[in-house]
């Protein structure tokens, strides 16, 4: 039979096992909240502030400000709300598979930019925007808080994929998980480790939200974006459909 002592250690060990933090603190943000300097570069469609998603979202981030769980996670702003197409990189995850692999590995970041900009700046959406999704839940909050997307019909998952495989090839990255990104929309950062209560209290709160919110809605074409924060992603130009006159 484990003795107490042998118990203590087992889980000490675990402990020992498991970051201080969630993943993102203190990389993304600080043990306070406060938003960090973390480079890098993305494909994101924003989510229009016209949708009803986007009002729908407004009322769950307030709720989610008065919640007890205000101390615990940081709040994304409405301006950064977005579904991420392709990853891009990060300035400080350097290594392969979260890099080009056409560009030396302690390369600055502004020249991973460049090469991305001049890539992107021909390449051929293929399809007209916009894209239709659906929101299937939310994602279990260990790093994020976040809304759990899907395409809204099998031939729009088709385009997604292709369009993903194709950004992948032509910047020569491919994330470990690109076969099984799933798509989401950030609301918030966690943290701390959520205790039991605080799971519980979370949980209800989404759930109760996500009768409130719409099924379907659309993203608009993909921006190429750099960031110097999760704050703001800061548009340089449009994905397009290079085969229909603009």
């Amino acid at each position: 039979m484990e003795s107490v002592l042998d118990d203590v250690e087992h889980r000490r060990q675990a402990n020992t096992l498991r970051p201080e933090y969630p993943r993102g603190v203190p990389s993304k943000f600080g043990v306070d909240g406060s938003v960090q300097h973390f480079p890098g570069n993305t494909i994101i469609s924003h989510l229009s502030p016209s949708s009803d998603l986007y009002a729908s979202m407004l009322v769950l981030h307030e709720k989610l400000l008065q919640s007890n769980l205000s101390s615990v996670i940081a709040l994304l702003p409405p301006s950064s709300w977005h579904m991420t197409v392709f990853e891009g990189v990060c300035d400080e995850v350097r290594q392969p598979g979260f890099w080009p692999s056409d560009l030396a590995i302690d390369a600055p970041l502004e020249d991973c930019d460049a090469l991305f900009a001049k890539k992107l700046s021909s390449f051929d959406l293929k399809c007209n925007p916009p894209y239709q999704m659906s929101i299937t839940g939310f994602d279990p909050p260990g790093i994020v808080i976040g809304v759990h997307l899907e395409p809204s019909t099998t031939a729009e998952a088709a385009r997604l994929r292709d369009l993903r495989d194709r950004l992948a090839d032509l910047l020569q990255i491919r994330h470990p998980h690109h076969d099984s990104y799933g798509l989401h929309l950030s609301v918030a950062y966690l943290l701390r480790y959520l205790t039991e209560e605080q799971k519980s209290e979370l949980f209800t709160l989404l759930m109760d939200h996500l009768q409130e919110m719409p099924v379907e809605f659309e993203l608009g074409a993909p921006e190429f974006c750099k960031f110097e924060n999760m704050f703001v992603f800061n548009k340089q130009f449009y994905l397009k459909n290079q085969g229909i006159d603009a």
